[in-house]
């Protein structure tokens, strides 16, 4: 394991210091999930950097076999203790890197990648593979954080002036939305469905609980159906589908 995928490791294996204030955040990617593959059914799916398994569990009744992969085995643990017993042996828990991970090419039907790109070593890796793991016709549901756009410009600076007294352990990827879109092109994924929206300002959490915060990117952005003032949003959530 490489030095970054050490310290991707060592951060999120705090599970609480990630969880406990993006409990607004996680919902709202649950229901845009559940609201893209609406009515859908799958046979395999792929969860990466499955985190606690809050995203991609709530799908296990609409699939024959699910595979968590997280980096973090106290991540793993958390979902492990989600998983229904009588559907044990359809879901399987892998710990490690993605990209040194052993999945056969074309084998997922869907495959999740959440709050995943901006902590790799190559998003291009990343996405290349996503889509060789992916059947002809699968769909791909990503996320990933525009931080070149205005609303994210206070995180990036709120980060920078942190550094001064507590460094991060490492440096989260920069991306652009043109970027990341035109990356998935190249390897034959195409968005259908796109969910934009943006989290609320830094120290906005000192003065709200996670249902108000919750409350506030609804009001501001509405539900995955009816998507408003999508252009202020930095947070993109895309399906695509693989060619």
């Amino acid at each position: 394991m490489n030095s970054k995928s050490a310290q991707v490791k060592s951060l999120f294996n705090i599970t609480e210091k990630y969880l406990g204030p993006r409990q607004f955040d996680i919902r709202v990617r649950v229901e845009t999930i559940q609201q893209f593959t609406s009515a859908q059914r799958f046979g395999r799916v792929l969860d990466i950097g499955c985190g606690n398994g809050a995203i991609s569990l709530p799908l296990l009744p609409r699939t024959d076999h699910l595979t968590l992969l997280d980096l973090s085995p106290k991540m793993l643990d958390l979902a492990r203790q989600q998983v229904p017993a009588e559907r044990s042996g359809e879901v399987a828990l892998i710990e490690g890197n993605f990209l040194e991970a052993d999945l056969e090419p074309q084998s997922f039907d869907l495959i999740l990648c959440i709050g995943v790109l901006a902590h790799v070593d190559s998003v291009e890796a990343v996405i290349a593979k996503v889509a060789r793991l992916a059947k002809p016709g699968a769909s791909v549901l990503l996320e990933f954080t525009d931080s070149y756009h205005f609303w994210g410009l206070q995180v990036v600076l709120y980060r920078k002036l942190l550094k001064l007294w507590r460094p991060e352990p490492y440096a989260l990827n920069r991306l652009k939305e043109q970027q990341v879109v035109e990356i998935c092109r190249q390897n034959g994924l195409s968005v259908s469905s796109l969910y934009r929206y943006g989290v609320p300002p830094v120290g906005f959490s000192k003065f709200a609980d996670q249902d108000q915060m919750y409350r506030m990117v609804r009001y501001m952005f509405g539900p995955s159906g009816h998507n408003r003032n999508s252009w202020m949003g930095n947070q993109f959530l895309c399906r695509l589908q693989m060619s």
